[in-house]
């Protein structure tokens, strides 16, 4: 049987739940700032000078003369060396003692050695014998053509069906499976309880509008150039100063 269905709703709160309230953030009091574009500082010069410096020459040593100074060693005698054998404990060696096997309850059998007898006649001399040569160095082509079919037995062919034996087919019984009467569940719906707290009322809060109006766009058309063509200017680098070394 399949189970009746049941619905359980959650319990009621002990305790009133807090109130939803959504408040979205005040807006600035200045309008949005304006963009302010600073391009880089131009060099002085086209081409940068070129600067080369030498290093400067190393500073002569403190002292003209290497002088390696070896550690003092303290004068100590070298213990004596000794030399300690260990200790040999005195064991005496087991005797040797040697077991001859024990002497079997039958006697062995004595050992027979039987060569086998030698054939009446003497070994048989090989032969050779070469294989016969060909008549004609080349062998003549034979072409056999296959033998007319024997005519059949019968002109006519004939099929015989085995005997089938007349037995009666058994009769169809079709049967239904047996059903249970069972009586359907009767529909159980619960109502949810009332609640022992009156639930909060739901309070919507709208952000309060800005002070002044929409801003207006502004639309700030690009500058058209004074020429129709730009004029090509050519700049060739400055000559480059001489060093301040020429060594």
């Amino acid at each position: 049987l399949r189970p009746a269905a049941a619905l359980r709703v959650p319990p009621v709160p002990l305790v009133p739940l807090p109130t939803l309230i959504i408040t979205a953030p005040p807006l600035p009091a200045v309008a949005a700032p304006e963009p302010i574009e600073i391009l880089p500082l131009l060099p002085d010069t086209d081409v940068p000078e070129l600067k080369m410096r030498r290093p400067l020459p190393p500073a002569l040593p403190a002292f003209a003369v290497r002088t390696d100074s070896i550690p003092l060693l303290l004068a100590v005698p070298s213990p004596l060396s000794t030399l300690t054998s260990p200790p040999v404990n005195v064991v005496l060696r087991p005797a040797i003692k040697d077991k001859a096997p024990p002497a079997p309850l039958v006697p062995l059998p004595t050992l027979t050695v039987t060569k086998p007898p030698r054939p009446s006649e003497d070994a048989p001399l090989p032969i050779i014998m070469d294989p016969e040569f060909p008549l004609t160095e080349d062998p003549e082509l034979n072409t056999s053509c296959p033998l007319d079919p024997l005519p059949p037995a019968f002109a006519d062919n004939k099929l015989i069906n085995p005997l089938l034996v007349a037995v009666p087919s058994p009769l169809l019984i079709v049967n239904t499976p047996p059903v249970f009467v069972v009586l359907r569940p009767e529909l159980i719906q619960q109502l949810p309880p009332a609640p022992l707290v009156p639930l909060p009322t739901v309070i919507l809060i709208a952000p309060p509008r800005p002070p002044l109006a929409a801003p207006v766009p502004m639309l700030n058309r690009p500058l058209f150039p004074v020429l129709a063509e730009p004029e090509l200017k050519d700049k060739h680098p400055l000559a480059p100063a001489a060093p301040a070394f020429e060594l």
